[in-house]
């Protein structure tokens, strides 16, 4: 019997929600089947992707996983493997974020941060890789933030766990090739329509060189760029309007 999940696949954690939900979306425009991690996210998020999903017959599955437990993660990534018997591209998404004060900072809120940003993708990436060196082209696309490429003072268990994110974009990257492609995407203020309360922080726009915020449309194509451009890894491309100018 041929696999239900025959053809391109790719993992998107944090897949049914905000900007995971718009690179799922744009996967599935592009023919790839999905699988999606999610934890948290409430059911008329789950109810809204899955119907779009539908309306784009592409086959697809949700996995509960809390990426805080490494058990968890090495349980879910072998579903999924068992599922779609290869994967082309992963998209490490998923992330906390919360902006705290220094001395309100707790050993509790760190681990959590720390887990879900940056050991989760370590973890995930490597209980994937037997999956993704089955694709012709795999591909693994960190979703880090300018909050790893800045001072963001008031959000520091966030930004040291997407600055980790970043340093481990390059050891991947070297670690990997040739076979494996490893490239990061570091967003910075970005409206999602209907979804701006979950957009913390967000910055005077006339602080931004291109004097806007930005969209997840943005964010794909920089997704469609590092599909497309074979020739491209170790990169970490920042979404940002030009805020890096200003460091």
């Amino acid at each position: 019997m041929p696999n239900k999940f025959e053809g391109k696949a790719a993992l998107v954690t944090g897949g049914v929600r905000r900007l995971g939900r718009q690179i799922s979306y744009f996967l599935a425009s592009e023919g790839y089947n999905l699988a999606l991690i999610y934890n948290s996210s409430p059911k008329d998020d789950l109810k809204k992707t899955s119907d779009y999903l539908k309306s784009r017959k592409i086959k697809f599955k949700f996995y509960k996983c809390d990426l805080r437990n490494a058990a968890q993660i090495k349980n879910t990534i072998n579903k999924i493997g068992k599922d779609f018997k290869k994967l082309d591209i992963l998209v490490n998404n998923a992330g906390v974020i919360n902006k705290v004060g220094f001395e309100e900072i707790t050993p509790l809120l760190f681990d959590n941060t720390v887990a879900v940003n940056l050991r989760a993708p370590l973890f995930i990436t490597q209980h994937s890789l037997k999956y993704l060196r089955k694709s012709p082209n795999p591909l693994i696309i960190n979703i880090t933030s300018l909050g790893g490429l800045q001072n963001w003072s008031g959000f520091i268990p966030y930004s040291l766990s997407k600055t980790g994110l970043v340093k481990l974009t390059y050891l991947l990257a070297r670690k990997l090739a040739p076979k494996i492609r490893v490239n990061a995407i570091a967003p910075g203020t970005i409206i999602i329509k209907g979804e701006e309360k979950g957009t913390p922080g967000k910055i005077d726009v006339k602080k931004i060189p291109l004097k806007r915020y930005g969209s997840p449309k943005d964010i794909i194509e920089a997704v469609r760029f590092l599909i497309n451009c074979k020739y491209l890894t170790g990169h970490v491309i920042a979404v940002d309007g030009g805020r890096l100018l200003n460091n």
